[in-house]
């Protein structure tokens, strides 16, 4: 199923998508804020993740999209999806990354609030979470700006590139989405 917003597309993975995730994916600026993409990270990686990612979505684990925009459908320039899914907690973490040189346009809020409609809408998900670097204030602005509310931060949750680095979490609740509480379709 594809997602569509004003300005985007998101579309399920397909391994034809490779070298087009693969020239955005390898930049340095995106393991920088993003929790767990390595740099350099390795080509061979990808084949898997993207495996991994479409088995994930036939199986309900996940629903990761890639993202293009309307005026270059053809151009690769982020991911955003639901990862963790939890169908016994009716819940997910939101994740999400945009190419950096589409940084300050937007994109990652407009794909944020779309994967959140359809969370709470079609997956029957009563709540989605997300995190971020405490050193990115960016990216906690696209989740408060998707509607999700700051819940506190963990210091010192996760040891990267030889620093422990402080995680704040946000999240969302279906009837804070303006939703009524409806029985899941899991």
């Amino acid at each position: 199923m594809i997602l569509e917003t004003e300005r985007l597309w998101l579309k399920p993975y397909a391994a034809d998508m490779a070298d087009s995730i693969y020239a955005v994916i390898k930049k340095r600026e995106i393991a920088d804020t993003m929790l767990m993409i390595p740099h350099p990270y390795p080509r061979q990686q990808l084949d898997s993740w993207l495996d991994y990612v479409q088995k994930s979505f036939d199986i309900g684990q996940s629903f990761e999209y890639a993202v293009f925009t309307k005026d270059q459908p053809a151009r690769y320039i982020g991911n955003c999806g639901l990862v963790a899914v939890s169908k016994a907690h009716h819940s997910g973490e939101i994740g999400y990354f945009i190419d950096p040189a589409e940084w300050g346009q937007g994109y990652a809020t407009e794909a944020c609030r779309k994967v959140l409609e359809q969370a709470f809408t079609e997956h029957g998900l009563n709540r989605v979470f997300g995190r971020c670097l405490a050193r990115n204030p960016a990216s906690r602005r696209v989740l408060e700006k998707a509607g999700m509310a700051f819940e506190g931060r963990f210091k010192q949750e996760f040891f990267m590139d030889g620093a422990y680095e402080d995680i704040d979490y946000l999240a969302r609740l279906k009837q804070d989405a303006g939703m009524p509480k409806q029985d899941t379709p899991f």
